[in-house]
């Protein structure tokens, strides 16, 4: 059978209406939240995207049973055992959140170290110095993992980088535990303040949320709860850059433009008009890019995982361009493939330096042609710069895509976009 890739004919504005669905990072922890009480937990507009699904398949070879029904999972009890499938940790980074789940609930987790994206180390300190803090033994054996307690307790844990990941396994963790538990600099996402939302609905204490400093204090146990997660802003995020990109007018439902400040405050100014809501947004662009400078930083500042699909734009700009990464160090593969197609780029440590094709001192011409996506962000990159370039292009490596957009092929066809999904012969 052949390998499977996007073709798209490029060259269009995008025009239209789109709604997101759920946050694929606010979603799966919330899975795994779902495992810690005995009661039913019905988590809404879960996505069908790979990620998700790979998620369900984990926890129910846990034991734990899960019905899908439509786009709503329902978690229905804790976990029989916890020994988690090693194919299946591999399957999906997601896996890391077992530990906190599962420790808190059968004292006992092993797990070997997750897969997903190979975007960088994404080692696992931060999150095993806090459970340690809170009682938790750890043992590694090769890359297998097991963590175990007689009692856990409340602590004080300074986290020395505000870790997603982490924040959302101890937070987890510290709400079965026995007494109070200070969380500080922990990570602010808003997928964080949707996952602690959850846990408070399940009966958790849980205050601070959204801030650098959490507050909790351990019950006896949680119960169940019906829940809808926020919309999934790296999804709104990648339409405002294709928008801004190509040109025309969308309107995106089911995003809050306070999540996408960073991005909001780059891709503004006289040729691109982004407006919106907690709910709604709306980009008008001419398809002319203007040269900027990013970070990639924790929440509030700009997202590593905008970061490549703003890198896209800035091989289209009007000027030089310098991104700069700080949260993975292995986040430019998408580099290589816009340089096959003629962009300007060099690369140096954790920074990319960008002529745009448009730079009226250094133009360059940029066509369209074959890439391959070996991660998910950057898949997305690659499929933004098909939708610029006049002609037809293909992106190969649609597994990565699909890890984290649901049909992005449909989404883009509504939106005047000529995608299709094909397999070569």
């Amino acid at each position: 059978m052949g390998e499977s890739y996007f073709k798209i004919k490029g060259g269009n504005q995008l025009w239209g209406r789109c709604e997101v669905h759920g946050a694929k990072n606010a979603v799966l922890p919330m899975l795994c939240a779902g495992i810690m009480t005995s009661e039913d937990v019905l988590i809404k507009d879960c996505p069908f995207i790979s990620d998700v699904e790979n998620m369900i398949d984990f926890l129910r070879d846990l034991g734990v049973y899960i019905v899908r029904e439509g786009r709503s999972v329902r978690v229905c009890g804790v976990a029989q055992k916890a020994r988690a499938c090693e194919s299946l940790c591999k399957s999906m980074r997601s896996s890391i959140f077992a530990l906190g789940a599962l420790l808190s609930t059968l004292k006992e987790v092993e797990i070997c170290m997750p897969g997903g994206c190979d975007i960088g180390a994404r080692p696992l300190d931060i999150h095993l110095d806090g459970l340690k803090k809170m009682g938790a033994n750890v043992e590694w054996q090769g890359d297998k993992l097991r963590c175990f307690a007689n009692k856990l307790v409340g602590a004080r844990i300074l986290m020395k980088y505000p870790s997603v990941g982490a924040t959302e396994n101890l937070v987890m963790c510290a709400t079965l535990a026995k007494g109070h538990t200070t969380l500080i600099n922990c990570a602010r996402e808003p997928e964080i303040v949707s996952l602690v939302k959850l846990l408070r609905a399940m009966g958790a204490k849980v205050s601070g949320e959204g801030t650098s400093v959490m507050e909790i204090d351990g019950v006896d146990k949680l119960g169940g709860a019906v829940i809808s997660p926020i919309g999934d802003r790296i999804v709104a995020g990648t339409i405002l850059c294709a928008t801004a990109l190509c040109g025309g007018e969308v309107s995106v439902e089911g995003a809050n433009i306070s999540h996408l400040g960073a991005l909001v405050d780059v891709l503004k100014s006289k040729d691109c008009d982004i407006e919106g809501d907690e709910n709604f947004l709306r980009v008008r662009s001419t398809g002319r890019v203007h040269a900027r400078n990013i970070v990639t930083a924790p929440y509030p500042l700009f997202p590593t995982d905008l970061q490549a699909p703003y890198f896209t734009l800035a091989c289209f700009s009007d000027g030089v361009s310098v991104v700069k990464e700080t949260v993975f160090e292995n986040r430019f593969a998408h580099a290589k493939e816009l340089e096959r197609l003629g962009a300007k780029i060099a690369l140096s440590g954790d920074s990319a330096s960008i002529i745009g094709a448009n730079n009226p001192r250094m133009p360059s011409i940029m066509r369209a042609g074959a890439m391959r996506a070996v991660d998910l962000r950057g898949g997305a990159s690659l499929v933004l710069a098909g939708l610029k370039l006049e002609g037809e292009s293909r992106v190969y490596g649609t597994n990565f895509i699909d890890r984290g957009y649901e049909k992005m092929e449909d989404m883009l066809c509504s939106l005047s976009c000529h995608v299709v999904r094909k397999k070569d012969e």
